[in-house]
């Protein structure tokens, strides 16, 4: 639900955006032509933009320097927003213009400084080299097919080829229409027609590829018979390798430490006086003996 929630809005908002770019025009600065011709072509998120460069060229550019390169008028204009100078290659035969600022490969709107040439230039329109189309009103395409409508006669500037494919594409959807509810041996019969007759217009010479084969053509390359590379060594990468000592292993490790003379027990062993298992306060006895050496003897003797 959220997420056909959430495609409505996105439809109702482009349906909104598209009717206003269709039926309204947007308000001009200038009496250039050629903002005003970019009113008419452009999205109105697109012709603010647009309509930015125009005015910061009416207000911040200048001609710093011209010169010709190969026939090709080089115009150094002068930025005073930016406080930068932009060389302008323009060819007048072709109306073909270049900024090194290269906002229109970026962005695909004209920048500040081809739109000052080309207004010095007295051009009433922007170039159609330089109206991309994803960015103007009509980027998603006239409507063709009208179902409700007869063909219409050639009238002037369209072209004969463009009704006919018109009314083709009418006649096509008219006739899908018609199987909406029928069996399915119906939609397979036009199918079958529709294969056989562009197979008669574009007969394939093409021999059937497999899907390897497809994926090499989509790639750009094949792949190679002789195999130089061989699968890495096995490595042991289960851990650093650490593991509990047992307490035979302690042992082990102590008894090959050397002996040194315990000081409590009078005994070469691994131990000492700090950490002797025969621990104990000497009491002085009366034959001056320490009390801890005669339990140490008796406890040897037994």
């Amino acid at each position: 639900m959220r997420f056909e929630s959430a495609m409505d809005q996105e439809r109702h908002t482009h349906k909104k955006l598209d009717n206003e770019s269709r039926h309204t025009s947007p308000k001009t600065i200038s009496q250039l032509p050629i903002e005003i011709h970019g009113a008419k072509v452009y999205t109105h998120a697109v012709f603010d933009e647009f309509q930015e460069e125009v005015k910061y060229s009416m207000t911040t550019c200048s001609v710093r320097g011209f010169s010709f390169v190969n026939d090709v008028e080089v115009t150094t204009v002068n930025d005073a927003l930016k406080n930068k100078k932009f060389d302008v290659h323009y060819n007048s035969g072709i109306e073909k213009a270049k900024c090194i600022c290269r906002l229109f490969e970026r962005k695909g709107i004209l920048c500040r400084h081809i739109i000052w040439i080309f207004s010095g230039k007295g051009l009433n329109k922007i170039p159609q080299l330089y109206v991309a189309r994803r960015l103007t009103k009509d980027a998603l395409g006239v409507e063709l097919i009208d179902l409700n409508e007869e063909p219409t006669e050639i009238g002037d500037g369209v072209d004969e080829k463009y009704i006919e494919m018109s009314n083709l594409w009418s006649e096509f959807h008219r006739t899908v229409g018609f199987l909406k509810g029928r069996e399915k041996g119906d939609v397979e019969k036009l199918s079958a027609l529709i294969r056989d007759f562009r197979e008669k217009l574009a007969p394939s010479t093409e021999v059937a590829t497999s899907k390897h084969q497809e994926l090499e053509l989509i790639l750009g390359c094949t792949t190679s018979e002789d195999i130089s590379i061989l699968p890495p060594k096995h490595s042991k990468n289960k851990g650093s390798g650490k593991r509990m000592v047992s307490s035979k292993t302690k042992a082990i490790e102590i008894n090959k430490k050397p002996k040194r003379m315990c000081n409590n027990c009078r005994k070469f062993s691994q131990h000492d006086k700090r950490n002797s298992p025969y621990s104990f306060v000497p009491n002085p006895s009366p034959s001056g003996e320490l009390s801890g050496d005669r339990d140490l003897e008796e406890e040897e003797s037994h």
